[in-house]
């Protein structure tokens, strides 16, 4: 089982040391964090750094965001994102949101804060 961790900031001029500093915290190795700097209107598949987590990751990993709009900032992108690694065997979990969708309530936070991110 791996942690791998996943940051994502809109410009160039926007820093994402903040998301990083939090997966390290949580036990992510900086060689397993993987990045974007892109809009989050691309869909995951879209995102160079995430079609690179989705081709590295194995069932048993641990995908951490720092944030779960980290992930996209549509309702049904996220869910995907987050359907698609399940289906893996690999879970996701958010250190700023504390969800877990594992969980039938970490899965209602899921929604909710998705459907947030949209807006």
């Amino acid at each position: 089982m791996r942690l791998l961790g996943y940051t994502r900031i809109s410009t160039a001029g926007q820093d994402a040391q903040l998301q990083l500093d939090a997966l390290v915290g949580e036990g992510v190795q900086k060689r397993d964090v993987f990045s974007d700097v892109t809009s989050g209107s691309k869909t995951a598949k879209q995102r160079p750094g995430m079609r690179r987590l989705l081709d590295y990751a194995e069932d048993g990993d641990t995908v951490v965001v720092w944030r779960i709009d980290r992930l996209g900032r549509s309702l049904l992108d996220v869910l995907a994102t987050v359907n698609l690694l399940r289906d893996r065997g690999v879970k996701v979990r958010s250190v700023s949101d504390n969800i877990d969708p594992e969980t039938s309530s970490g899965r209602m936070m899921l929604g909710m804060l998705a459907t947030l991110a949209e807006y």
